[in-house]
């Protein structure tokens, strides 16, 4: 009958462990009520067969590691030899065992599904042989235990529970052992506050876009040219580009290759100094005319002015008298102009040419006195570019 019944618990066991969901852990404060049923080994001292055991546990988790817990359970045990009465017949000294003791237990991994830990305590027991008369060991004794276990949660509020112990019987010098299966109804406790997902990062702050007036790409606060029209390229401070570095912007130089050593226009184009000299003679004369002096010395200053550069001198004749005569007489006369340059002004006479074209290149018609007056000149146009 007794077996009927501990198959009849441990099938209930197995229908709601594999029906119920595992949700549950060790809770701090939690009571449990454990009813269990398991094996008994006596000390060889104690002459009984190991004995089928049933009990019930009640506990309390102090914290969700440390436990207390009571415990009762008990036994039937058979005597493992026969003793013989005085008329030839023979028995065996049966016994029962009531036991009870108060454990501390320490739990491992307690927010767990699975919870191992380890349990001591003290207690004792009532063992009552049949006949005691056999077996100083009946009576009440004290004991310590300890050993250790496991709870299975596999719900909320139940866990299957495994225990072994170690019995030490104090009074008598006995160590027994037990080995028992249970289910742990649990109700109460404090369960773990859920930690709360942490809050969000703040929105990154809006930054507003540096303002950059003439959107040539450089932000008013850098641009050094604020109001450059648009399309122009721009360097890294915000002013147009000057590539031949003239001083005036590409979108504006109509000269964009000026050399670096030019001084150059508001249009970007090198600067030049243009000196015409006309000086004019008198018929079949190669001498200089003093009002013509001033008109020679801006020659002169030019000269000195730009000492890099040279002048061309051309004589010219008008059309009296043969070719070759007036060729020879152009040539005196800008000889004349040469000399006047070199003597009376210093100009190095290797930086001026002089060529005698003749009649070959009049500027005004011979049929008149005031044409032939024009032709018989001596003239020069210098230009050079302006250096900074």
């Amino acid at each position: 009958m007794k077996r009927k019944l501990l198959f009849m618990l441990f099938g209930m066991l197995a229908v709601l462990i594999l029906c119920t969901p595992s949700t549950a852990a060790n809770l701090a404060k939690a009571w449990s009520i454990t009813p269990y049923a398991g094996g008994y080994a006596f000390d060889d001292d104690e002459n009984l067969d190991p004995a089928l055991v049933y009990g019930v546990r009640v506990g309390y988790n102090i914290t969700q590691e440390w436990s207390i817990e009571a415990a009762i359970d008990y036994a039937e045990a058979d005597g493992d030899d026969r003793i013989f009465r005085p008329n030839g017949t023979s028995y065996k000294n049966d016994a029962d065992m009531l036991g009870y003791r108060v454990e501390a237990l320490y739990n491992f991994l307690p927010d767990t599904d699975v919870v191992l830990f380890v349990a001591a305590g003290i207690g004792g027991r009532d063992l009552d042989y049949d006949d005691s008369s056999e077996n100083s060991a009946d009576g009440h004794d004290f004991a310590v235990d300890y050993g250790l276990g496991f709870k299975w949660f596999f719900a909320e509020n139940f866990a299957l529970r495994g225990d072994a112990r170690h019995i030490y019987v104090t009074d008598v010098n006995n160590n027994n052992f037990e080995f028992t299966l249970g289910l742990s109804f649990v109700f109460g406790g404090e369960k773990p506050k859920a930690e709360l997902p942490p809050p969000p990062p703040p929105a990154p702050p809006v930054v507003e876009p540096e303002p950059d007036t003439d959107g040539d790409g450089v932000i008013d606060k850098l641009d050094q040219c604020p109001d450059t029209p648009a399309g122009v390229k721009v360097d890294e401070v915000g002013c147009p580009l000057d590539t031949d570095k003239d001083g005036v912007y590409d979108y504006l130089d109509k000269c964009p290759d000026t050399p670096i050593e030019l001084k150059v226009d508001k249009d970007g184009c090198p600067m030049k100094v243009t000196i015409n000299l006309n000086v004019l003679f008198d018929f079949d004369k190669s001498d200089v005319k003093p009002k013509y002096h001033d008109e020679i010395k801006r020659v002169a200053d030019y000269m000195n002015a730009y000492p890099w550069e040279k002048a061309t001198l051309e004589g010219h004749t008008d059309s009296k008298g043969t070719d070759a005569y007036n060729e020879k007489l152009s040539q005196r006369r800008v000889d004349a102009i040469k000399k006047y340059l070199v003597e009376k002004f210093g100009i190095s006479a290797d930086r001026l040419k002089a060529v005698g074209y003749g009649e070959s290149k009049p500027i005004a018609t011979n049929d008149t006195d005031e044409g032939r007056q024009l032709n018989r000149r001596v003239q020069a146009v210098m230009e050079t570019y302006i250096r900074k």
